[in-house]
């Protein structure tokens, strides 16, 4: 049996979070999840975890006020590498202008986008698990 993931949720929708959550817990990926109603927060929470970070997988929302998933990314780019090492990124969005989703496949960072809402068994794939 494969060891369980470490989940951050990242959206500023408490609706999304829970759900989402709820959705992760009841699959069985996962009995570890926190959720994030700012990146910025987010950012601050992996900075000061430090050493202490888990192996990681967020789920970032691409929309978001104050700091949205492309400015998170920004950020996370001047992290310092050993917590970098330890995070991977799933970017969710329900956009469909063709910019973002270029950006978001260009980026070094993001594994993939996932379209919203979360579908977890298309998640399992895409972590082949």
């Amino acid at each position: 049996m494969k060891p369980l993931l470490n989940f951050y949720l990242i959206d500023d929708s408490t609706f999304d979070l829970f759900i989402y959550e709820k959705l992760l817990i009841k699959s069985g990926i996962t009995e570890n999840v926190k959720t994030f109603n700012s990146a910025r927060e987010a950012l601050k929470h992996i900075l000061s975890a430090g050493t202490d970070l888990p192996e990681v997988i967020i789920l970032l929302d691409l929309q978001m006020p104050d700091m949205n998933g492309f400015d998170f990314i920004e950020e996370y780019d001047h992290l310092p590498e050993y917590l970098r090492d330890k995070i991977r990124i799933f970017m969710l969005s329900s956009t469909i202008d063709t910019r973002d989703i270029e950006k978001a496949k260009a980026s070094p960072h993001i594994i993939d986008l996932l379209p919203k809402p979360l579908e977890v068994n298309f998640l399992r794939k895409k972590l082949s698990i």
